[in-house]
């Protein structure tokens, strides 16, 4: 029950903000979907890459992430990159900056971390991580030196989300398609088809 109300919110607010719009020219092929900063999940050598502008802290990001999952499972031409823009606060951030922290165990992050139905923390955060395999301790110890790096990271993914003039997460770009809201399985199924024929 809890899954089908989800879902219903999930498709209403995607459909509240149905919106969609051809990619600037500065936002070629690779400067959005190909930051090579950021890990890809999927298959890194897939023939369309969906690139997702997320905050660990979404509720709608989490349900739109339920479909890119289910979408790996059955597309394994997928390339899927996390785009993070932390917009709410300090916490998102930290998450944020942990998650690209994890080095091998980055896929794990990721999931765990859009798995949990909490509000974040740096404890909070730091038990999700733990719980998921994640050396905690190691990979805190690391940050100060990585910090740098991965601001830069956030700091050029903000400037794409504010330069598409997204309001908000999520927004998927696909092949040369920004939607500015979170897609079912099938709408990105359309979406992806969209991309490989273009």
């Amino acid at each position: 029950m809890s899954e089908q109300i989800h879902r219903r919110a999930f498709l209403k607010v995607a459909a509240s903000f149905a919106v969609l719009a051809p990619l600037p020219a500065w936002a070629g092929a690779a400067q959005v979907p190909f930051d090579p900063a950021i890990p890809a999940l999927g298959n890194p050598r897939g023939n369309v890459t969906i690139a997702e502008f997320v905050d660990y802290q979404c509720p709608i990001c989490k349900l739109t992430y339920v479909q890119l999952k289910k979408l790996l499972a059955e597309d394994h031409g997928i390339r899927l990159v996390m785009k993070d823009w932390p917009i709410f606060g300090d916490a998102s951030r930290d998450a944020a900056r942990m998650a690209l922290s994890a080095g091998p165990h980055y896929a794990r992050a990721v999931n765990a971390l859009m798995a949990s139905g909490q509000g974040l923390s740096e404890h909070r955060t730091n038990e999700i991580l733990a719980s998921a395999g994640v050396d905690v301790t190691k990979v805190r110890a690391g940050l100060a030196a990585r910090q740098p790096k991965i601001d830069a990271v956030l700091s050029r993914n903000g400037a794409q989300a504010n330069a598409f003039g997204l309001r908000g997460t999520p927004a998927l770009v696909i092949g040369g398609t920004l939607y500015r809201h979170g897609l079912s399985v099938a709408d990105l199924k359309v979406a992806v088809a969209k991309a490989r024929a273009a």
